[in-house]
């Protein structure tokens, strides 16, 4: 049995070992579990709450696509810029939900700073919370398939997470429809000065119904709260938790006891081996 032992390990080996230090074994086991499981009952909830959109593909009403495609060499040749206004992609409206400045603005507005960096020892910054926030709190999921976009907020509080997920969506119409009304201003501003420095007749009928259209885009901006964004499953407050998963953290509590109390004993042995190989070498 010694040479079995002393040889390379064995599943009967490591059974034996493990057998002879079962005291430290339990014990490691028993400690880190009790640790892990300290941990996972004084750790705050984390609550997620979800909200389902999907984007408008329609935001003016009439022909304002097929209008921006045929005339858009001749607004770009007038200076207009068509595109932001009138004609947000579905690629840029959706960006808008992972950028910078969305979650800036959003901060910025619910003076979270303070509850995204509670325990930062050193100046807490609007940059670093936005940060937390994308990287803590905010997720966005996008299903090409179903052509929507998930929203999700991960927060300790679940009536603040449902609050903040509704929000984040809502921001984000308000700032693409502002867009889109100060590019819609400024073009119709600009065609109505340069039908009057022009007497082409068919340009000027070319620029009335840019402004024309330009118009509707406007007041679809303006009567239309889910201008970029509608909201198909808005978010409620949960009552489950997402983590900490209690029993989870107890049972790996327990497994990683174990595997350095295996280790440890396996340390012990190979040093007791060791020193028995130099005192009968001597």
């Amino acid at each position: 049995m010694k040479a079995a032992d002393e040889g390379e390990p064995s599943l009967a080996g490591v059974s034996r070992l493990l057998w002879r230090h079962r005291l430290l074994v339990a014990l490691a086991s028993l400690i880190c579990a009790l640790i892990a499981g300290v941990l996972a009952f004084t750790s705050k909830p984390i609550f997620r709450a979800e909200v389902v959109v999907t984007q408008v593909r329609e935001r003016a009403m009439g022909g304002i696509s097929s209008l921006a495609t045929n005339l858009g060499g001749l607004a770009s040749l007038a200076g207009l810029n068509l595109t932001p206004g009138t004609l947000i992609e579905g690629q840029e409206a959706a960006a808008v939900l992972e950028s910078h400045h969305l979650a800036d603005e959003f901060i910025r507005r619910n003076g979270l700073l303070p509850q995204l960096l509670p325990d930062l020892k050193e100046r807490a910054t609007l940059w670093k919370a936005v940060r937390q926030f994308k990287e803590g709190v905010l997720a966005i999921r996008k299903d090409q398939h179903k052509g929507v976009i998930t929203v999700s907020i991960e927060w300790t509080d679940p009536t603040t997470a449902a609050r903040w997920a509704n929000d984040e969506g809502s921001l984000a119409n308000e700032l693409i429809r502002n867009r889109a009304v100060t590019d819609s201003t400024r073009n119709i501003a600009y065609l109505n000065g340069e039908i009057a420095k022009t007497n082409a007749v068919e340009l000027r009928k070319v620029m009335y119904n840019l402004i024309e259209n330009e118009t509707k885009t406007l007041m679809v901006a303006n009567g239309r709260a889910e201008y970029a964004f509608e909201v198909v499953d808005p978010a409620v407050a949960p009552e489950l938790k997402v983590r900490p998963h209690r029993l989870f953290m107890i049972l790996i509590g327990f497994i990683l006891g174990f595997a350095a109390a295996g280790i440890f004993a396996f340390s012990l042995e190979g040093l007791r081996r060791y020193r028995r190989s130099s005192s009968s070498g001597v």
